[in-house]
């Protein structure tokens, strides 16, 4: 569906005790605005979008990414623009480009992921919402072209969800499309096929890899797939070291005896 000129809508928003930063679509374009916090006497206008968005300027005609409000001497509100580039993800290695504006969500995770369809295929989007996500979304995706440059369809069962793409935003990638998991979270009874699996992860030829969090949620059972375990969420993942590795593997059933929903957030669900 086509989305007005002049529409408005925040998609992401963080807020400081000294300014909010809010990721906002207008039209087909993405602005990346600062709004300091003593712009608006009503504090309630920085953290509720229904009450920001009737006080912005037209963004519509606007083409620059970063962009701040101001309050003028004479009580009026501006727009400064930055011409400081966005930061991107720079290890891509993926194919194809997918423009995540193109992508309905119909899902929402936790703040930077949401659930979607793809070629008619369900698929779970994560993106750097802003710039100082980059770099665990580039971690990311460096384990991901790991995975895929070791793995041989003899070695079993995937390790992780199948990469789909690279996500672009005003041509810039952001994040990546990843296959959709059904199942749900690993337990103390899975620890076995667990560790084996974390074993496979840190035995990939000359190229093995260190997960870094090895909490319950990021083990996902198939149980409509006989029992298939697969990891997810790479964002601290490593080149191999003998002494972490075998850190991550005695840490492994604690971790999944784990109740307190730590590794967890209140908007992830029980499949991925």
């Amino acid at each position: 569906m086509a989305v007005p000129e002049n529409s408005i809508e925040v998609l992401s928003q963080e807020i400081s005790d000294e300014e909010g930063m809010y990721r906002i679509r207008s039209g087909q374009r993405i602005h990346y605005l600062t709004i300091s916090t003593d712009v608006f006497d009503n504090e309630d206008t920085m953290c509720r979008p229904y009450l920001l968005i009737p006080q912005l300027p037209n963004l519509s005609d606007i083409p620059w990414g970063k962009i701040k409000l101001v309050r003028e001497e004479d009580e009026s509100l501006a727009i400064i623009a930055s011409h400081d580039p966005l930061q991107e993800v720079t290890f891509t290695w993926h194919e194809k480009r997918i423009d995540v504006l193109s992508l309905p969500q119909t899902k929402r995770l936790r703040s930077g992921v949401f659930e979607t369809l793809y070629e008619g295929r369900a698929a779970v989007a994560k993106i750097a919402c802003f710039e100082w996500h980059i770099p665990r979304l580039t971690r990311e995706t460096w384990a991901y072209s790991v995975l895929a440059e070791t793995q041989e369809p003899g070695d079993g069962p995937p390790i992780a969800p199948e990469f789909l793409g690279h996500l672009t935003e005003n041509g810039r990638v952001i994040g990546f499309l990843m296959e959709k998991l059904e199942g749900r979270f690993a337990c103390l009874d899975d620890l076995t096929q667990c560790a084996a699996l974390l074993k496979r992860l840190h035995n990939l030829g000359d190229l093995g890899l260190v997960h870094g969090d090895v909490n319950r949620h990021n083990f996902i059972v198939e149980e409509s797939h006989h029992g298939c375990v697969r990891l997810i969420d790479f964002e601290h993942a490593q080149d191999y070291d003998e002494e972490l590795a075998q850190a991550e593997l005695e840490s492994l059933s604690a971790e999944l005896a784990e109740e307190t929903g730590r590794g967890s957030t209140t908007t992830r669900q029980s499949s991925m």
